[in-house]
């Protein structure tokens, strides 16, 4: 794992008339604090060296400011006073009154500047963590670092839950809610913060998260008559031994919570600072976290 300084947003568009010609890396996933960026620059190969392009970083909010005449950028953060000074086609750039040594030089591929990976983790204050065996490149900014610890490594399971269940998802349901009367409801199973089913009424979406990404792989519709068969999508995933439940009506300001099939549950006011849905999350009395990655 590789170390990074990152925090901004970037967004590239240069003029130029020429670009030196690179190889298309063999599908290479960038991961950017769990949004998986799409971009018209993805990554490339270059001596051997996997090269990501500043644009593609935009989720990271750098600023950017191109000189077409030195054929220069400079990327700066907000807040940031020091700048960073890239040269295309020159293996020295500036940061502050620092001079720093990239692998490769700098260099343009589709109007776009492109640096090597390991550039980024020396320039930058964020974490930057290679996945060869699935060929994606993750990055979480400076500000995240330490809420992805929380995620995989922390024993507190209600804030690894909560953070969990506020990552970003570009997945969508394709099946629909039919109830009338809406609640809201997450299930985990015992123990666990990193796979989860979120309830709307009576549509299930079952979620995991894997290298920092949330997927949607199972979602179903539960009808009212049992002897009716469920309309589903994706990948069923198995029945747990033990899961724990939160529950919230539309209109209620409280949660019911509890195990899963036990006949009390626990009613409990809100605190009147909860603001959003995971405020409902709360400690079950001897549970204690095992789906740690270390």
């Amino acid at each position: 794992m590789k170390k990074i300084f990152l925090s901004s947003m970037l967004t590239l568009s240069m003029l130029l008339t020429f670009a030196i010609p690179l190889s298309a890396a063999p599908s290479i996933q960038l991961v950017i604090n769990s949004e998986v960026v799409h971009s018209d620059a993805p990554p490339v190969s270059v001596a051997g060296r996997t090269m990501v392009s500043l644009a593609s970083l935009k989720p990271l909010k750098l600023n950017l400011v191109w000189n077409a005449d030195k054929k220069t950028v400079t990327v700066n953060a907000p807040g940031v006073k020091e700048k960073l000074i890239l040269t295309i086609g020159k293996k020295e750039a500036s940061y502050g009154e620092k001079t720093l040594t990239l692998d490769v030089p700098a260099q343009l591929n589709k109007n776009r500047v492109v640096v090597p990976l390991r550039f980024i983790s020396e320039a930058f204050k964020a974490e930057v963590e290679w996945k060869a065996d699935k060929n994606t490149v993750i990055i979480r900014s400076a500000d995240q670092v330490e809420t992805y610890k929380k995620l995989y490594q922390g024993t507190d399971l209600v804030a690894a839950r909560k953070i969990a269940v506020n990552l970003p998802s570009k997945d969508e349901n394709t099946l629909n809610n039919t109830e009338e009367g809406v609640y809201y409801q997450y299930i985990f199973p015992e123990g666990e913060a990193l796979r989860y089913y979120y309830v709307v009424g009576n549509l299930y979406t079952y979620y995991e998260i894997k290298d920092d990404v949330k997927h949607l792989v199972w979602e179903g519709v539960e009808e009212d008559d049992p002897r009716q068969k469920m309309k589903e999508k994706g990948k069923r995933p198995s029945e747990d031994n033990t899961q724990y439940y939160f529950l919230k009506e539309r209109v209620d300001n409280s949660v019911t919570y509890g195990k899963v099939g036990a006949k009390k549950p626990v009613t409990q006011a809100l605190p009147g600072n909860a603001s959003v849905l995971a405020d409902i999350i709360l400690p079950i009395s001897g549970e204690v976290r095992k789906d740690q990655i270390k």
